[in-house]
């Protein structure tokens, strides 16, 4: 007999070979069930215990000797019903404690065209108070793009309309350019910092336009995060 779906329930190997032979002997004083399943004397009478506790023995005494009977095998449904509700009952618990590690997505947008709605979709899922950070739009020659520069001034607008905050770092040597076009709060550092890079929310948009205009928008909230934390401490910096 295949037993293995009971060791599943949680039942040890004498308390199967216990459950068995009862049903096999009907009612059953300890000694039948000692020589039927080979089982050590105290190993029987402990395990008769735990299958009382199960509900799946019941005994009655006669003198003061117990007579043990295996209750029907349809009460083991109760049993799994049972531990289903009571597992259900921690359940939440379980799922408050879980780890709920991020699947990072990753997307690719090609051209000028892709470049607009990877920047158009950010600013639809934003909402007012949101901030928009920003490492400078920036390639060699710097007026290589100029429909680039043209666009970012215009979705500036479409951002302040909306309400979302601006702030933005860029290399010293970009000043003349950016400070005459854009009114978006822009720092400007002496030493190297990343550029081609905006983030907002848990969107963290790459543009590495020096090599072919191609974008890249990862949605992390672990990388936003990590790229905010080094945008906030220049930023601080500056001040």
């Amino acid at each position: 007999m295949e037993t293995a779906i009971l060791q599943d329930l949680g039942l040890t190997n004498a308390e199967i070979k216990i459950y068995i032979a009862l049903l096999e002997l009907g009612v059953a004083t300890a000694g039948p069930i000692i020589d039927r399943t080979r089982l050590q004397n105290s190993v029987v009478h402990m395990t008769l215990h735990k299958l009382g506790d199960k509900g799946f023995v019941t005994f009655v005494k006669k003198g003061k000797i117990k007579h043990y009977h295996a209750t029907d095998p349809q009460n083991i449904l109760k049993f799994i019903e049972d531990k289903k509700t009571r597992f259900k009952e921690i359940l939440p618990v379980l799922l408050a404690k879980q780890d709920k590690r991020e699947e990072p997505e990753a997307e690719v947008f090609e051209g000028f065209k892709g470049f607009k709605n990877l920047l158009r979709e950010g600013l639809e899922e934003a909402k007012s108070g949101d901030e928009f950070l920003f490492f400078s739009f920036y390639t060699k020659p710097i007026d290589k793009y100029p429909e680039v520069y043209n666009f970012l001034k215009e979705y500036e607008g479409e951002r302040f309309e909306k309400g979302i905050k601006i702030k933005g770092l860029a290399p010293s040597d970009l000043k003349p350019m950016l400070a005459t076009r854009f009114k978006s709060d822009i720092k400007y550092v002496d030493f190297p910092v990343p550029i081609n890079i905006s983030i907002i929310n848990d969107r963290v948009m790459f543009f590495p336009w020096q090599y072919e205009p191609v974008s890249f928008l990862i949605k992390s909230k672990a990388l936003a995060e990590s790229l905010t934390k080094y945008f906030n401490l220049v930023w601080k910096e500056k001040n």
